[in-house]
């Protein structure tokens, strides 16, 4: 799990890339299932972020198993498709080199019609100091 933290307040341009992050977490958890493709998951998710004028640096997501990083890799080079009980992180993220960045990140659990986010924490913005 992972979750961005700003210190004394947030900045407009900041809101505006946390809040188009959080967005397309959101969107990805809606097409996780069994028997989703995870190319076209990604695809949907790298065209969003293209769109908005970002680029998807890593990938979308991987499998957790005994591992941290195991198969599948949410990328749009995987043909594979998502299986039942299947557990995989959705961690988006947009990063402006030399000035910050943003990822929001849970563990999810791949179910028959949909998926369980197994990290409860807050996504809302978080503010220290």
């Amino acid at each position: 799990m992972t979750r961005t933290i700003f210190v004394d307040f947030v900045q407009d341009s900041f809101k505006e890339i946390y809040d188009l992050v959080l967005d397309n977490q959101n969107m990805v958890l809606g097409e996780i299932k069994d028997g989703a493709n995870i190319k076209t998951i990604s695809k949907i998710f790298e065209g969003n972020f293209k769109i908005n004028d970002y680029e998807l640096v890593h990938a979308l997501g991987h499998g957790v198993g005994l591992e941290v990083h195991e198969c599948p890799v949410l990328s749009p080079k995987n043909e594979r498709t998502l299986k039942t009980n299947m557990v995989i992180t959705n961690e988006p993220g947009i990063y402006i080199p030399g000035r910050f960045g943003v990822r929001i990140e849970d563990t999810v659990l791949v179910k028959d019609n949909d998926c369980e986010t197994l990290t409860k924490s807050n996504k809302n913005y978080c503010i220290i100091g």
